[in-house]
């Protein structure tokens, strides 16, 4: 992919991209993304040999390009050159199949629960894979996502397709289920996108994250078109569409405008909802049963940077005890933490996060992420849901 000089030129060596990289503060010997991105880039654009195996390292949180005050595109850069990185023996194999989760998604839901069963005896095994035999895997479920038709009226707020991504398509479709309810509740017309995964966890796999990019948009775009805008419940879906998707293809690759266009009208669930609210399209109760609720913003949802619409909807709500903890990151990152030379650095990131849930001792944990949810179960023992099954039980539907 041909990237702008420019990108580069905006780097003033500030280093605040390395003051936010979750992984210096369990790793202080990792270059950073300010070495990795932004000055090792400038090499691979000449041709030049010089990355070190640490670029896989990366945990793609997106927090180097935020904090960043000349936004230059580090993990993009970053990503770029992941994608362009040659492996071999059983990494190679391991990464081929992380890369392709609605592969597995599909074998896994086919022979559910029989996979399940498997899963849980896979331990020993994993091992001989690259995997963490550490790590808790989820469960597949066997759901098909359809609109319920809770709004019974010709017109409509919002005319939206809903992105179902992997997890909730294959592991959580009682996510996907209470998405859709929420939005035909605020007047939404909902149709459920079809589309395999984003792509992000193809990271490392160009030729897959393009295919996934390509296949995606070609069916986004054709709603949009339409006037439709794009919903999705995982915040890393929406990072990938917002972000990632426009900066895979050449300036004049003509699926770059059309990465564009669905960019544009990419959202996620909470910031969907925020706006139907503030049209009044979307009533909240004023009270609600009483429960002790803590809330962690993953790093996919500080990347898109629209806040943290979660919090708004449900603080306001007497009876909901809502703990917005710090800013930290769990330490999954997607498939980074399945893999067996990363578990132990994704642990000790999520350690401060583990400590500060203990303190705060919730009910319930609620996040977006799939894979924080897993995280956090994993490092707490915490039940971990998904802050629209909680709404959608206030909104009684």
């Amino acid at each position: 992919m041909t990237q702008n000089i420019l990108d580069l030129d905006g780097c003033i060596k500030c280093s605040y991209c390395n003051t936010v990289c979750p992984l210096l503060t369990v790793r202080p010997d990792y270059p950073g993304p300010k070495k990795l991105g932004s000055d090792m880039e400038r090499f691979r654009r000449e041709g030049l040999a010089g990355d070190s195996d640490w670029l896989d390292y990366c945990l793609g949180c997106g927090q180097c390009e935020l904090a960043c005050p000349n936004q230059v595109g580090i993990a993009e850069n970053i990503a770029a050159a992941q994608r362009n990185r040659k492996k071999t023996g059983i990494k190679r194999i391991r990464d081929y199949f992380l890369a392709r989760p609605a592969l597995l998604g599909k074998i896994g839901t086919m022979a559910a629960p029989v996979s399940n069963w498997a899963l849980q005896l896979a331990g020993p095994f994993l091992a001989l894979g690259g995997m963490s035999s550490h790590r808790q895997l989820p469960a597949y479920k066997i759901s098909r996502l359809v609109t319920v038709g809770l709004n019974q009226s010709e017109t409509h707020s919002r005319q939206v397709v809903f992105f179902p991504g992997c997890s909730i398509r294959y592991n959580d479709p009682e996510i996907g289920e209470a998405a859709i309810r929420v939005l035909e509740k605020a007047g939404c017309r909902v149709t459920v996108a079809d589309g395999g995964c984003c792509g992000l966890p193809a990271a490392g796999d160009e030729a897959e994250a393009l295919a996934a990019a390509r296949s995606n948009l070609q069916v986004l775009a054709a709603w949009v078109r339409q006037g439709y805008q794009v919903i999705t419940a995982c915040t890393s879906c929406g990072y990938t569409f917002k972000t990632r998707y426009p900066g895979l293809f050449d300036q004049d690759d003509p699926w770059r405008p059309v990465a564009i266009q669905v960019a544009a009208q990419a959202y996620d669930l909470g910031e969907i909802l925020t706006e139907l609210y503030e049209a009044g399209s979307l009533e909240i109760p004023a009270e609600t049963t009483g429960q002790r609720l803590a809330y962690h913003t993953s790093c996919h949802l500080r990347a898109q940077g629209i806040g943290r619409p979660w919090l708004n909807l449900l603080q306001g709500i007497e009876g909901v005890q809502l703990a917005a903890l710090d800013e930290r990151c769990c330490g999954m990152s997607g498939t980074y933490g399945f893999k067996q030379e990363k578990y132990a650095i994704s642990m000790a990131i999520g350690q401060p996060l583990f400590q500060e849930l203990r303190q705060c001792q919730p009910e319930q944990v609620l996040t977006e992420c799939a894979t924080c949810r897993m995280q956090i179960r994993q490092g707490t023992g915490y039940s971990v849901r998904h802050p629209v099954e909680i709404f959608a039980r206030i909104l009684g539907c």
